[in-house]
């Protein structure tokens, strides 16, 4: 535990004049003089931290306790009788065709519950928001177990939440998900059967081991499949007998490698792919151009010539001539893939 994670949990305040080397301020490890934060201060955070860990606790044993009366092999539900309420951030959700939702609530690193939320609620359940809402176990709209959201009863506590690493596996694994399942993983290396999303809430991927069914939105439909091979990242979920995967994420099996270019090209400086730095994070700016039909030019032209305005007022700086063209188009392509993540919200 560092003092950046503490921070970034809103735990501590964010501040330069933290050490986010140091160890946990629990353990008192030595700290240089002009990092040292106060022993008044720390005995406060000391306190909040004691009080978030028990929160923390709390909210992650009734997840827990929900998905002890869901059994992922038989799909069953052993107690429809008691009314859960949960605090968990949404790590996966698919649109149905009457416009409710499905989706995975967690806490973070945890297993996720399978939820489904009525048509009114349903643009408050975004991937990465941290949601409170109470209900009682049913059987969902696939077939198997899942809480059943109260309507008018769900509230957004915060807006993108990191909700834990996820773990990779090949389409093999989805043999038998089991030992995995409602956890994050990350589908790894395969690519679309299909060249376009057809609006029936599901999709071939394929692997080197296999063939995995992806559950999406209903939404999704007449959009271009992510090209290449692409790692998906989501939530195995037993279907009439079948693990599949409802997607959250897709990234292009080459995202490290065009991580280590951005870094290269000092765009890393500035942007994070998942939250907000210096400049916004890569996930927002996709977002807000997914259905511009230019985008690709947009994004060249911001990055060749800079500037501000658009996302407040740090100035861009001018790359276009520092990045060989062909660099240029990976980076586009790159920041633009990140625009699934606000598709499959829809």
């Amino acid at each position: 535990m560092s003092f950046r994670w503490l921070a970034d949990q809103g735990i501590l305040p964010q501040s330069k004049r933290l050490n986010h080397r140091s160890a946990c301020p629990l353990c008192f490890s030595p700290m240089k003089r002009n990092n040292w934060i106060g022993r008044n201060a720390l005995e406060k955070w000391i306190v909040a931290l004691s009080g978030v860990v028990l929160a923390g606790g709390l909210e992650a044993a009734n997840i827990a306790t929900v998905l002890k009366s869901l059994d992922p092999a038989s799909s069953k539900v052993t107690d429809s009788d008691t009314t859960h309420e949960i605090n968990g951030i949404v790590s996966a959700r698919a649109t149905l065709q009457d416009g409710s939702v499905l989706a995975y609530v967690q806490a973070p690193g945890e297993a996720a519950v399978p939820v489904h939320f009525a048509k009114a609620d349903a643009a408050k359940v975004v991937v990465r928001n941290e949601l409170s809402l109470s209900g009682k176990l049913g059987t969902g709209p696939m077939g198997f177990g899942a809480l059943i959201a109260r309507e008018g009863a769900v509230t957004v506590n915060a807006t993108n939440r990191a909700f834990g690493a996820s773990e990779p596996r090949g389409a093999s694994f989805f043999k038998d998900a089991l030992p995995l399942a409602n956890k994050y993983v990350q589908l790894t290396n395969v690519s679309f059967v299909a060249p376009r999303f057809d609006g029936s809430g599901k999709a071939v991927v394929r692997g080197d081991s296999g063939e995995v069914t992806l559950v999406l939105p209903r939404t999704l439909r007449d959009r271009d499949v992510p090209p290449g091979q692409v790692n998906v990242f989501g939530i195995p979920l037993k279907v009439s007998g079948e693990w599949q995967l409802m997607a959250s994420r897709f990234l292009s099996a080459n995202n490290k490698a065009s991580i280590a270019l951005a870094s290269k090209h000092t765009c890393m400086t500035c942007h994070n792919p998942d939250i907000k730095a210096v400049g916004p994070a890569l996930r927002d700016v996709a977002a807000r151009y997914k259905d511009a039909p230019d985008a690709r030019a947009i994004l060249m032209v911001q990055v060749m010539n800079g500037g501000s305005g658009k996302w407040g007022t740090v100035p861009m700086p001018a790359l276009g001539a520092k990045i060989p063209p062909a660099e240029r188009d990976l980076l586009i392509d790159w920041v633009y893939g990140y625009r699934w993540d606000a598709i499959l919200s829809e």
